[in-house]
Formats: C-alpha cells, sequence, structure tokens
C-alpha cells in the first residue's frame, strides 16, 4: 500500500467508492481477503499490498476496516443500506428504517469499540513492523499453549471446559492409581505428572506481554 499510511480525504472518499461497488456486485458479501485483493488491483492505496508482509497486511487490514466502518455509518445515515462487517464476510444489507424520526441525523448511528478503535487512523500509524511480528509471535506461542494444554487435559482423560478443581482432582486419583508403590505403572505416572506440569506452567503464564 502507499508508503503515507494517513490518506488524503479525497482518497478515503475513493476508497468508500470502491468498497461500495464491490459489495452492491456481490450481495452474498466478500470476506475481507478477497476485498484487499479486489483494492490491490483498483485502488492506488493498496497497490503494494502483500499478505505475506506482516506490517503491510496489518496497515492494509486497519485502512480497511476504518473505510468500511466509515462507510457503515454514512449508509446508516442516508438510509441506504446496513453494512455487516465480519473478516470472514462484508455483506451490505437492506436499510431498516428508523420509525418517527424526521431527521435521521440526530439519531446516533450503531456503535460498537470495533469502529471506535479503526476510527484514529494515527493509532494505525503509530504500529510497527516490530510490533506486529511481537503479535503474531504472542499469538503462535498461545496457540502451541492451547494445543499444550488440550493434550495435558487428555492425558488426563480431560477436555475443556474443566477448571482447576476438577483438574486437581482427577490428577490426585490418577497418581494414586498409577503409583508404583501402589501396583500401578510408573511410566504412566510419570506421563500423568508431565500433564500436570503443563497444566500449572499455563495456568500461571501471561497470556500477553505486559498483562
Amino acid at each position: 500500500m502507499s508508503a503515507d499510511f494517513v490518506p488524503v480525504p479525497a482518497a478515503l472518499i475513493e476508497l468508500e467508492r470502491h468498497l461500495l461497488a464491490f459489495l452492491e456486485a456481490h450481495p452474498a458479501g466478500l470476506s475481507e481477503y478477497e476485498l484487499l485483493k479486489r483494492l490491490r488491483e483498483q485502488n492506488a492505496l493498496f497497490a503494494d499490498f502483500n499478505a505475506r508482509e506482516p506490517l503491510s497486511l496489518f496497515r492494509s487490514h486497519f485502512l480497511l476496516f476504518h473505510a468500511l466502518y466509515r462507510l457503515r455509518d454514512r449508509l446508516w445515515l442516508e438510509q441506504r443500506g446496513q453494512l455487516q462487517i465480519d473478516p470472514l464476510q462484508i455483506v451490505l444489507l437492506p436499510s431498516r428504517p428508523v420509525e418517527h424520526v424526521a431527521d435521521r441525523t440526530n439519531v446516533l448511528a450503531p456503535y460498537d469499540g470495533l469502529g471506535v478503535w479503526y476510527g484514529d487512523l494515527e493509532r494505525g500509524a503509530a504500529v510497527a513492523g516490530t510490533d506486529v511480528r511481537e503479535w503474531l509471535n504472542q499469538f503462535e506461542k498461545s496457540r502451541q499453549a492451547l494445543n499444550q494444554r488440550q493434550a495435558a487435559l487428555a492425558e488426563l482423560g480431560l477436555q475443556d471446559p474443566v477448571d482447576a478443581t476438577a483438574i486437581k482432582r482427577r490428577y490426585r486419583w490418577l497418581a494414586m492409581r498409577h503409583h508404583p508403590d501402589r501396583g500401578g505403572d510408573g511410566v504412566r505416572l510419570r506421563r500423568i505428572n508431565a500433564a500436570m506440569a503443563i497444566l500449572k506452567a499455563a495456568a500461571i503464564r501471561p497470556a500477553w506481554p505486559g498483562r
């Protein structure tokens, strides 16, 4: 995409025009990635979009959603449609008129926290490539930790949703049953202890830096 992350107003208006044309031509909706591919071909702001480069992907995503929420609010005020925004399906639906309201500009547009988040382009511009790579690394670590938790629970014969009390109860029962002093299998006991160690570590490990 363009080296200047914060576009001039005219460029944003042109971006909204492109988005509206794409969505009107596809009543069933388009995914975020499908929109980004079309924009790369037809909108100068996304000419350098590269899904394999983390910062390019993040900035393209941020700018796209900034424009989508702008478009959503404008269409709502003009009673031209309702824009449902989800990365997997962005779809334009018929407008639902607000009854007994003569001036729609005095009625608040739909509010949600994501619209506020994407509303500030400076927030997206402040994000560096190192930030995006760190987020991706943390996401991968979280995914691996989740897989480890699921495997550890399976070793104890459990699965989510399950709380810490139930896990401890199950662990103690298995540890007693498989303890060699009680005629159990020492190898099995070591696997049980390893599973419990993984679950304890996951419980105390922060999910995100600084949290």
